[in-house]
């Protein structure tokens, strides 16, 4: 029988179903069975060194990431040498996986792994963690590796039980958080409470933690309620809504009020745009509180350049909510160009249907265009009522087939794709030929400026050479009469 650990929360026992013997072949059994692990502990403890020693002669260089892990757990308790070998047991009792000494030996060469932390990592690989993913642990969150595995199978049993994780979820988590690992389950149960309570389905919890698991370390007086109170109160979003933006944007629960959420109100209230429709858009699409105001406005500039007033910018944005996660150069100036050129539209056009900004114009807008030209049908301006419809409307319109229209477009959207690829190629290398451009006439006109100055330097210094002279000539002159 193995003892149980002395770890409050590691409360495990291997002889539960041994069956009843005398005292004295029990405490023999014991005593052989303890000789045995130590026996395997100590084996254990010289392969560790083994691999931690190897070419001592030739180090092995070690990246960035693991010196600097090496450094992190030089400040961190580190885990002995029985917790380690309560974790092999704990492992070899619930039957985990664990890693090869091949594999470890791989591991520690790149991560500058400790030893007693095999365990550790051989359960964070079991939950799918990549190479990669464990070196941000070995940086970021060493405490981890030193964590009783016992206390983390805890964790993981309760957020997949609770909450409903899946193993992509807890990845997700890790990758982003390692210390949602480190806190005790009575520290997310009112986080959870109160984000039920609000409103978010039970179902959808897991999707919020693990797009946004920063969540679970908020308070819940001081953190998550002041915000969801906020948006309600201040900016108007209903209460029924609150869990409709918090699964589109869970990070929104972690902006801040004052720097980050109310100013971003202001500017779209500043744009002319009303509170209710305020509400609209960050409700449609809350993701608009992180955007940057140089990226907000980079956008205006646009629709600016286009020929918009201001009214008819914000009716545009106010009825296209994404508007401001779209790119100008790759998606609304391109998209732009072609309503022009080959539509026959206008800017009062995008003011009557922004929507057209949000459809894909390899997948939608050319292809439908095309499709219809090759008959003769694509009537000019071309109708935005035809992008915006079904396939199998819009094919009505020629009077084909659905099937002819998929294999059209199974046809024709990778040359499409491959012609917006290029010109997008020739967009970017026209922008830096612009830019070197511009680097050069700035360099000239530094050349020329310099040059003046030098000019002038020298003229100044002839001149004064030329009055040193002279006042030298009448020096000599009047030397020469006195004699």
């Amino acid at each position: 029988m193995i003892p149980a650990a002395f770890d409050d929360d590691l409360m495990i026992s291997f002889d539960d179903d041994e069956e009843d013997v005398g005292e004295d072949d029990k405490e023999m059994e014991e005593r052989a069975l303890i000789e045995a692990t130590v026996a395997r502990l100590r084996s254990r403890q010289a392969l560790g060194k083994t691999l931690m020693t190897e070419k001592p002669k030739a180090p092995v260089a070690m990246t960035a990431g693991a010196k600097a892990a090496r450094k992190l757990g030089r400040n961190t308790v580190k885990k002995s040498d029985w917790q380690s070998f309560v974790d092999w047991k704990t492992l070899e009792h619930q039957e985990f996986e664990t890693l090869s000494d091949e594999e470890f030996a791989k591991l520690s060469k790149k991560l500058a792994l400790e030893p007693q932390w095999r365990p550790m990592v051989s359960y964070l690989k079991s939950l799918g963690l990549k190479t990669r993913d464990l070196e941000k642990v070995a940086i970021n969150c060493t405490d981890l590796l030193n964590r009783p595995v016992s206390r983390v199978i805890s964790r993981v049993e309760y957020l997949e039980g609770e909450l409903g994780l899946e193993k992509k979820n807890l990845r997700q988590i890790v990758n982003k958080d390692p210390r949602i690992l480190l806190q005790r389950n009575r520290h997310s149960i009112p986080r959870c409470r109160y984000l039920t309570k609000i409103g978010l389905p039970q179902e959808k919890l897991a999707d919020v933690l693990g797009k946004q698991p920063s969540i679970l370390h908020l308070s819940v007086q001081k953190g998550l309620m002041p915000r969801v109170q906020y948006l309600k109160d201040e900016v108007g979003v209903s209460a029924e809504d609150i869990p409709l933006l918090i699964q589109r944007s869970p990070a929104v629960l972690t902006f801040s009020i004052e720097n980050q959420i109310q100013p971003r109100v202001e500017f779209l209230y500043d744009l002319g745009i009303s509170k209710e429709n305020v509400v609209k858009m960050l409700t449609r699409h809350p993701q608009m509180l992180q955007y940057s105001f140089e990226n907000l406005e980079e956008k205006l500039k646009f629709l600016g350049d286009i020929g918009m007033d201001d009214n008819e910018a914000a009716l545009t944005v106010t009825r296209l909510s994404q508007f401001f996660s779209l790119s100008v150069e790759d998606s609304l100036r391109p998209k732009f160009k072609y309503m022009t050129d080959e539509l026959g539209g206008t800017k009062d056009t995008c003011v009557k249907y922004p929507a057209y900004f949000s459809l894909s114009l390899d997948n939608r807008i050319r292809p439908r265009h095309k499709f219809l030209e090759q008959f003769d049908l694509a009537p000019d301006p071309f109708p935005m009522k035809l992008l915006s419809v079904r396939d199998d409307e819009f094919v009505l319109r020629a009077s084909k087939s659905l099937n002819e229209f998929e294999e059209y477009k199974t046809q024709m959207v990778p040359i499409f794709t491959a012609q917006t690829a290029r010109e997008k190629s020739l967009r970017m290398n026209s922008s830096m030929a612009q830019h070197e451009q511009l680097l050069l006439e700035r360099r000239r006109v530094e050349f020329i400026r310099r040059n003046q100055q030098e000019t002038a330097r020298q003229r100044e210094m002839s001149d004064r050479v030329a009055k040193a002279r002279q006042s030298l000539r009448i020096l000599r002159n009047s030397q020469h009469r006195s004699r």
